[in-house]
Formats: structure tokens, sequence, C-alpha cells
């Protein structure tokens, strides 16, 4: 045997086995870190390391995953609790995508014009998604709201309108579809004030999607005819037209219903996967309800099949998004019941000394902790067959009520017509002598509610069975009655406030009343305005 001139023996040949070559195994990566290197990527912003003896303490960042393979093919798997703590590592809680229609101008001039002509209140980070696409990162969820509050917003650019549509970012985000998650405004007309406080808002409001806030009159008690709150809806599932309220009172448990009414809701295709049309109206589904312009137009065919630029991709005329081909990945996850994110916090009281729902406590959006300064938990949602019921006991109610300013909350009605609800705001308390803060707002036709904050003034106005309230040379006559749970603007209340009097004890002074020898008269002798 010879050697090679380098002096080293040739490589031996060994004859493979007969029987089929194994497949080496793929290396495992995240093993190919030093321990020192891996737990300095793990432990980096906080978290505890094993080895330095402390307890065992949640990583705050996601650890180095293994790579598995599937059919040959890579595949790399996240935790759901994993993928929430990505995205709070990437800021991304209060991500929006905005969708540019006519074009889109240079990247950085976005990051100047949509903070300010949007009117952002808190940092944004703004970045190029694809085309047409840019991704917002707020750092409020104010300018979260608002972002998403608007359809469209038109940014402005040297003498140029760019039209940009806003979308839920998700971890889903493709930019051949759109998302079917949008935000609107729900109202709950003819709900009683009494439950306009944020969480009993929120735990109806959970029925029809992700309740988000409350509107600025709700939150002020100045618009007791309707309770107005912003949520995020699903318009791929079905919305809830009216729901009940079921409340415990002396007489037992009492039951309403109440409708829904949504703000504009776009139309979404399940085909498509874009919003604005339904699938009966799909261009491609039925091409022929394509406009005859563009389905004879060569000319746009050719150039659709082109690249496009940053400043050729158009709206048609009609106003509709084009047709977006491509493949589709596999449908993600259905989205969760809305009633059962929220979870319990310690900081809320439990009136009832019950456990709190699941969907109870914390109103947060995002993660972060945000307790709201109420005894009143969030109540679950029931489904009486199929449509959502809220349920709240006696002692809640009156807890309430006292919430919402409603102890010595009076109904004003009119008789023959009713000036403006901001001039009755002025003229009630200076014509009807009252001395204190009162909050009023209309109720319905006809009706206003009237909250006083001292007694005083709720004698004065259920002392009289009459009102004149006048605005200029017009008389308005009003009327008042005791407010209650129950209002109903087709009834009347059946309390009502009148004098007594004792002939035969002259000398009988409020603390000695004996109620078994009242007389109800309506001789003006000894005042009687609320029960000792």
């Amino acid at each position: 045997m010879a050697t090679t001139a380098t002096g080293r023996p040739p490589p031996e040949v060994v004859q493979p086995p007969t029987t089929s070559p194994t497949i080496p195994t793929p290396l495992d990566y995240s093993k190919l870190f030093k321990p020192s290197v891996l737990n300095h990527h793990v432990f980096a912003a906080g978290g505890q390391n094993p080895s330095s003896g402390g307890g065992n303490t949640t990583p705050s960042q996601v650890p180095f995953k293994p790579i598995t393979y599937l059919h040959g093919e890579p595949t790399i798997r996240f935790d759901k609790e994993e993928i929430e703590l990505m995205i709070n590592q990437q800021d991304l809680r209060f991500a929006v995508v905005g969708k540019f229609s006519y074009g889109w101008p240079e990247i950085s001039s976005l990051r100047t014009s949509i903070p300010k002509q949007c009117e952002l209140k808190g940092e944004v980070r703004i970045g190029l998604l694809c085309n047409r696409h840019v991704l917002i990162r707020c750092s409020l969820f104010e300018d979260y709201l608002t972002l998403m509050s608007k359809p469209n917003w038109n940014i402005q650019e040297k003498g140029t309108i760019f039209s940009m549509r806003t979308f839920k970012w998700s971890t889903w985000f493709d930019s051949e579809e759109e998302t079917s998650l949008v935000v609107t405004w729900i109202s709950l007309p003819g709900l009683p004030p009494t439950y306009f406080g944020e969480a009993q808002l929120f735990s109806i409001a959970a029925a029809a999607g992700r309740p988000l806030a409350i509107d600025v009159a709700t939150k002020n008690k100045t618009r007791p005819s309707c309770a107005r709150i912003k949520i995020e809806i699903d318009l791929l599932k079905e919305h809830p037209k009216r729901f009940q309220i079921e409340a415990a009172d002396e007489t037992g448990i009492k039951s309403k219903w109440y409708p829904f009414r949504y703000d504009f809701l776009p139309k979404y295709c399940t085909n498509c996967k874009l919003q604005g049309h339904e699938l009966s109206g799909c261009w491609k589904l039925h091409p022929e309800l394509m406009p005859e312009k563009e389905q004879g137009n060569e000319k746009g065919k050719e150039a659709a099949a082109k690249p496009a630029s940053r400043l050729s991709m158009a709206i048609p005329a009609t106003g509709r998004p084009p047709p977006e081909v491509g493949h589709h990945p596999p449908t993600p996850p259905q989205p969760l019941d809305y009633s059962n994110l929220f979870k319990s916090s310690p900081t809320i009281p439990n009136l009832t000394n019950t456990e709190t729902a699941n969907n109870g406590g914390n109103l947060s959006y995002g993660g972060s902790s945000s307790p709201m300064a109420t005894s009143i938990p969030i109540k679950p949602i029931v489904y009486l067959h199929g449509e959502p019921t809220v349920r709240f006991e006696k002692k809640e109610v009156e807890v309430m009520i006292h919430h919402q300013d409603l102890t010595l909350a009076i109904v004003g009605k009119f008789s023959h017509g009713w000036p403006d609800i901001a001039f009755l705001r002025n003229a009630i308390p200076k014509q009807c002598g009252l001395k204190a803060e009162v909050r009023i707002g209309l109720l319905c036709d006809r009706h206003v509610l009237i909250r006083c904050t001292i007694g005083e003034d709720f004698d004065t106005l259920m002392s009289r069975q009459t009102f004149e309230i006048k605005e200029k040379t017009r008389p308005y006559l009003m009327r008042t009655f005791k407010w209650d749970v129950s209002f109903n603007p087709a009834e009347e209340s059946r309390f009502a406030y009148g004098w007594i009097s004792f002939p035969d004890y002259p000398h009988i002074t409020m603390e000695s009343l004996p109620f078994s020898l009242w007389r109800r008269q309506w001789v003006p002798q000894l005042p009687l305005m609320r029960p000792l």
C-alpha cells in the first residue's frame, strides 16, 4: 500500500450496509448556544436565573425554541402565553394597519403626517409592512381608539390627498386579506340610567363584542336617554338584536328587554376576505356583477398584470378595491368569547361575597391592569333561548343607584311641548328655586331627568304638582314625579307627595310622630317630605 505525497495513508473505503441508509437527525440549534449565552437572552430583561439559586419565576422573554420537522419541513411552535409575551415585547398591543387605496407617500413623510393629521397624543412608530400597508404602533390606548374609530383617513402630503383605511393588526396578518374585526359604536336606547356605570355597560356590551370605552355624555351623566359604548366586533359572527336585564327587588325578580342599536357595520365577503361587499355581491364569484366598463377594459387588465408601483395602485370608480388574488393560509383559530376575556382582579371588592365571574374585574385592554373604582363586579352573560341576559341583585341595584346620583332623582314631564335641553339646564334650577347643583338630561320625549344633590331641592320639586317654566314669553307646564328603576314613559309613578295634618295633636313634633294616627289630608299644617 502506497502512501500519498503528504505522507498520510489513503482513506479507507467502508462498504455501506445492505439496508437503507439512516438519515441523520437534524441538529437542535437551540442547544448550540452555550448556557451562559442562553441564560443571558432569556433572563436579560429581569427574569431570575435558576442557576443563581432563586425560586422558579416566569421568564420575561421567550426562550429559544427547538425545531421540529413535519413531513420533512421545519416547524416552530409557540404557546399562547409566549405569543402574548412577544406581542408586548414588540409593542404590538395597540398596533394598527393602515391600508392606502390610491398610492402612498414616502414612509419618512408618513411618520410625521399621520400623528399630526390624525391628532395622536402619544408616541407612535410607523413602518412599511408591504405595498400599500403601513404598521402603526401606538403607545396609548386612546390613540388606538382614535385610529380605529374612523373608517377612512385622508392624509395630505404636498398637495396630494392619500386615502388610508385602518384595520386591527393581528398575528395572522395577510396583505391579501382584510380582517373581520372592526370597531364601532352601539347604543342602548331606553336603558335606565341605573346601569350607566362602566362595569354594568361593559357587562351588557360583552354580549355584542369586546367593550373598549364609553362615550363622554354617558360618562358625564348628561344624556340619560341612551348609553353608547365603543366595541370591537367580529363581522363574521351573528350580532344580537336585544338583551334582557333582570333585577331583584322586594317583590322578586323583574325583567325587561332592551334593543341593541349598531352604528355603521361594513359588509364582509368570506370569499375574497375583503370588507365592503357581501358574498352575494362578490365579483370573483359573480363576474356578471362587474360594471361593463371594467369588463371590457383590456388596458386595465394588462396594467393589473404588471407590478404595481407605489403611486399607480388605485381603486376603481365604483369605490371598491380591486379583487386581490392570492393563496390564502389556513383559517386561524376561532375568535375567543369576548365576555370571558376579562380576568378577575382582587382590587375590585365583591358586593355579594361570592366568587367573581370569569369575565369580571379587570377592564384593561392589551394586558395592562386598569381597575375600576366601583364595587359592582363584571356580571356574567347568561343566554336564555339564545339571547343574552344580565342579572343584578337587589343590593347591587341599590349601589348602582347611589353611584349614578339617582338617590334624589326626579322625572319632569312636560304636557304641551318642551324647550331645548340646554335651556332647561339653566331655567329649571333658577325658576324652581333650587339651591344646589343639579344635573338635567333628556330621558325621552317630554321627559327630563333631574338629579338633585341635596334633599331640600328634592322636596322643593316634589312639593308642587306643576311648575311653569318660561322661555321668553312662552310658558311650559312641567309635572314632577319620583324617579324609579322601573320608569316607563307610558306610565306615571305611583309615588306621590302630599301634606298630612294632626288636629288632635297640636304639640306634636316630627320625632314623636305616631304613624298609626296618620290622616292623609290636604291640609298644609305639618310638612312631611320623606319617610323618617
